[in-house]
């Protein structure tokens, strides 16, 4: 059995290397087609598990309320209009009335110009309760949090972004160093560590967080909120929670029936969903190109291997005079065309795995290799048990002394 096995290979491989510039072309669109599929789902793979990766930093189990109407999508939440009516109260009642939450922060940011000595910076400010900090997953590069009594008492303190401290302080120690934030007087107590951008669309790195009690008393002077911070217990559903809080809040602003939300409650979740959503309809692109690509190589093993059947029949004829059954030609034919399509497949893979590597390293994505990979190969194979069955079967109709004699 070994010994057929290897006869059929030998002479699979000595008709590619005879005709190899045709064998070439007929396996060209089964690597296209390998290769889009392998390098596309690994990519999209690793971009799935970074978004998770970036989400599960973002903080767990957090639902987000957020003042006026918010359209989500990609990896920003837009702000279409604007709400005044959120307030500290909102937060309070939430969190003494609604069951599963954890924690409650309410919040209100703006865009400021800040300033140290000549240095000036547009940063994003958030007033905050120091929790922020815990829910967020923010680490420090130095100094400390401010505390609640610190928030209680409005003292005017910063954690900023590590960008911040690049651009302002370089090699100076920032700790107990004062910057203008809108013109207010601001003591630097914490640097955080460099994060990058979140999913929300905003550069951790260029943001200044204070205590929310001063904030709105002595740099915004506000009575309302921008958003709220609500985070689950463990086990419990955001999606489920979000029609009740959604409802509860609506209570609140007595809100009637037919009247819009003047807020919008949305997940990480919800941003993941719309990541998804465009790697899918890449991915359906992806699926009819390689299917395309699939197509065009089995023509292509087929309209070889018929070729090569007729130009054969001499061989044909000797091997049935010496004793090969019609089996025997089936088997051959057949194994050079899935032999042409395995090569063309595994080509494909190397070169899709080749642009993975570089598609992830240029992005930043995890390296993470998918089921199409197996998947793809198994194409290949089937590929090309589909293009060589006619004409292994054509090669039958020829009888010994016809075929030695044509």
């Amino acid at each position: 059995m070994m010994q057929k096995v290897s006869f059929y290979l030998r002479i699979a491989l000595q008709n590619l290397v005879v005709h190899k510039a045709r064998m070439t072309l007929a396996l060209l669109g089964i690597l296209f087609a390998v290769m889009s599929l392998v390098a596309f789902g690994n990519i999209s793979k690793g971009m799935k598990k970074q978004i998770e990766t970036e989400i599960g930093k973002f903080g767990k189990n957090l639902l987000i309320v957020r003042a006026g109407v918010v359209f989500t999508a990609g990896r920003s939440a837009r702000q279409f209009s604007e709400s005044k009516t959120l307030k500290l109260k909102d937060a309070h009642m939430i969190r003494e009335s609604l069951p599963g939450i954890s924690a409650v922060l309410p919040y209100f940011d703006a865009s400021y110009a800040a300033r140290y000595k000549d240095a000036m910076l547009n940063v994003t400010v958030t007033g905050v309760p120091n929790r922020i900090f815990d829910i967020r997953n923010l680490d420090l590069a130095a100094g400390r949090f401010y505390t609640g009594a610190e928030d209680e008492k409005a003292e005017k303190k910063a954690v900023i972004g590590f960008k911040v401290y690049e651009n302002f302080f370089q090699t100076e120690d920032p700790i107990g160093k004062n910057i203008l934030i809108f013109r207010v007087p601001t003591e630097v107590v914490g640097v955080m560590q460099e994060k990058g951008t979140d999913f929300a669309g905003q550069d951790q790195d260029l943001q200044v967080y204070v205590p929310l009690n001063a904030f709105m008393r002595r740099y915004s002077n506000v009575d309302y909120i921008k958003g709220i911070y609500v985070q689950m217990q463990d086990g419990y559903s955001l999606a489920a929670m979000k029609p009740v809080l959604r409802g509860f809040i609506r209570k609140l602003h007595n809100t009637r029936p037919e009247q819009k939300d003047d807020f919008t409650i949305f997940t990480m979740e919800d941003i993941l969903r719309t990541q998804e959503e465009g790697i899918r309809l890449v991915s359906v692109l992806t699926i009819i190109a390689s299917t395309v690509s699939f197509l065009i190589g089995g023509l292509g093993i087929f309209a070889i291997m018929l070729l090569s059947i007729s130009e054969r029949k001499m061989e044909i004829g000797v091997r049935r005079v010496v004793g090969s059954k019609k089996r025997d030609i089936i088997i051959q034919f057949l194994s050079e065309s899935v032999i042409v399509a395995l090569i063309g497949g595994l080509g494909g893979i190397i070169a899709g795995f080749i642009i993975t590597v570089i598609v992830d390293l240029v992005g930043g994505f995890p390296v993470v290799v998918s089921i199409n990979t197996p998947l793809a190969l198994l194409i290949s194979t089937v590929i090309g048990v589909i293009a060589g069955i006619y004409p292994a079967m054509e090669g039958t109709k020829y009888e010994p002394v016809q075929a030695l004699y044509s």
